[in-house]
C-alpha cells in the first residue's frame, strides 16, 4: 500500500482536532527504565566533556563489551568478539547497513510475509528486488506446513538473502526451533544470507525465543539486528546494533563511517544503563504487555490469530469491507472518525490489503478497552452496510 494512503489517514485524523488513539505506532505507554533516562544520568551543561566528543565509530568499548556478554548468554552466540558487532542508529540503520553490505543492486531478497514495512523500502533504496513469501501467517494457521517448501519455491539464481522478524511484526509469530531450523537449511542449501530482525526478543508470551545465528553453521551467514527502541522503550534515543561475521561487519563499519559516523556517546551511555539495570523493567513490561495482549485479543471482534510475542494484533478486515473494495481504507477511515488510527495491512505485503495492524501497548488498559469498544461498533456498522 502506498505511503500516501497512510498519510491520508493521518491527515484525516489531524483534521478532527481531538485525541486519536495511536494504535498505528509500534510504541509503548510505559516510561523507560528510570536509570536510562537522560535526566537521571545527569546530562546537562556540566556533563562529562567526553559526551561532546566523537565516540569510536564502531561503538564505545564498555557498551560493546556489555552487549557481547548479553549476546553470549541470552542469545547463545558463541565465539563472537568486538569484530562481530557494530553499534547503529537504531534497527533501521542496522538493517540498511546489513542489506548494503551483504547484497548488490539487482539481487533478490525474500521477505517472509507479512513483513515489517520499511524493509521493502530499504531493499528498493539499495536497488534490490524484494520478493514476498507468504510465511508466518501460513504457519499460524497450519503449524504442520512445510517451512522449507514455503520458502524454496521462491528461490532463484538471483536470490541472495532471506529477511524475517522474530517475533514477527505485524502478527506476533514467534518461530519455533524446528521452524528456524527449516529456514536455516534453506539458507545453507542455497548459500543465502539470513537477515534476522530480533528487536522484539524480550517480548515473548507463549513459546520460547531463539536466535537463528545460534544454530550450527549459521553465525557465518546471518546478520542479526537488535534495538533498544523496543527492548527498553527507548525509541527516541535511536540505539541499535548489528551482529554478524567479521567480513560483513567490516562492510557495515564502512557504511556507518560514511553515513552517521558514530552513534552519540550520550545515547550509548543511556542504553548501557538500561542494559545493566533494566531487567526488572523488561520483566514488568512483558507482564504488562501480555495482559494487554490477552485483553485486546479477547475483546476485538475482527478475526486475528493470538500473537505469541511482539506488541500487535493483525486484524483480518475482509468481512467488513465492501465486496468490490480493493483494500480496507473505507473501514480505516471510519475508525479514524471514531478516534483511532491503525496501520493499513497493505504495508506488510500485497496479500494483506484488507488487513490492519493494531498496537495494543500504545495506551493503558482503560483507554484500550474503550477504544476497542468503539472499534467493534464501527465493524458492526461496516458489516451491516456490506
Amino acid at each position: 500500500m502506498p505511503a500516501s494512503v497512510f498519510e491520508g489517514l493521518k491527515q484525516r485524523a489531524q483534521k478532527l482536532g481531538r485525541r486519536i488513539v495511536p494504535f498505528h505506532v509500534g510504541d509503548t505507554h510505559l516510561d523507560p527504565p528510570a536509570s536510562a533516562r537522560l535526566g537521571a544520568l545527569g546530562f546537562g551543561l556540566d556533563s562529562d566533556p567526553d559526551l561532546y566528543a566523537y565516540s569510536p565509530p564502531h561503538g564505545d568499548q564498555e557498551f560493546v563489551s556489555g552487549l557481547l556478554a548479553k549476546l553470549r548468554t541470552r542469545n547463545r552466540l558463541k565465539g563472537i568478539g568486538p569484530q562481530n558487532i557494530q553499534i547503529t542508529m537504531g534497527a533501521t540503520h542496522a538493517l540498511s547497513c546489513a542489506v548494503r553490505t551483504a547484497m548488490d543492486p539487482g539481487e533478490h531478497i525474500l521477505l517472509l510475509a507479512p513483513h515489517w514495512p520499511l524493509m521493502r523500502g530499504i531493499a528498493h533504496s539499495c536497488g534490490l528486488r524484494s520478493v514476498e513469501v507468504p510465511f508466518s501467517h501460513v504457519l499460524m494457521r497450519d503449524p504442520e506446513a512445510n517451512v522449507e517448501a514455503l520458502i524454496e519455491s521462491y528461490v532463484t539464481p538471483m536470490t541472495t538473502a532471506i529477511y524475517f522478524a522474530n517475533p514477527n511484526n505485524p502478527d506476533g509469530k514467534v518461530f519455533s526451533r524446528s521452524e528456524l531450523a527449516g529456514i536455516a537449511r534453506v539458507a545453507q542449501r542455497y548459500g543465502l544470507w539470513v537477515i534476522s530482525d530480533e528487536v522484539y526478543e524480550n517480548f515473548v508470551y507463549d513459546g520460547s525465543f531463539m536466535s537463528i545465528a545460534s544454530f550450527p553453521g549459521m553465525l557465518e551467514q546471518t546478520l542479526t539486528v537488535f534495538s533498544f527502541s523496543k527492548s527498553y522503550g527507548l525509541a527516541g534515543l535511536r540505539v541499535g546494533y548489528l551482529v554478524g561475521p567479521q567480513r560483513a561487519i567490516q562492510g557495515a563499519r564502512k557504511m556507518t563511517n560514511h553515513t552517521v559516523y558514530n552513534v552519540p556517546r550520550a545515547m550509548q551511555t543511556a542504553a548501557m544503563a538500561a542494559l545493566v539495570t533494566g531487567d526488572e523493567w523488561v520483566d514488568c513490561a512483558r507482564d504488562t504487555y501480555k495482559e494487554h495482549r490477552d485483553i485486546a485479543h479477547s475483546l476485538v471482534q475482527a478475526p486475528c490469530t493470538k500473537p505469541d510475542g511482539a506488541t500487535y494484533l493483525f486484524l483480518d478486515l475482509n468481512e467488513f469491507c465492501r465486496e468490490d473494495a480493493r483494500d480496507c481504507v473505507c473501514v480505516l477511515e471510519k475508525l479514524v472518525d471514531a478516534g483511532m488510527l491503525l496501520t493499513p495491512g497493505g504495508a506488510f505485503g500485497s496479500q494483506y490489503q484488507k488487513w490492519a495492524r493494531m498496537c495494543f501497548t500504545s495506551v493503558e488498559i482503560p483507554e484500550l478497552k474503550d477504544a476497542i469498544g468503539r472499534l467493534n461498533g464501527v465493524l458492526e456498522r461496516c458489516a451491516a452496510e456490506r
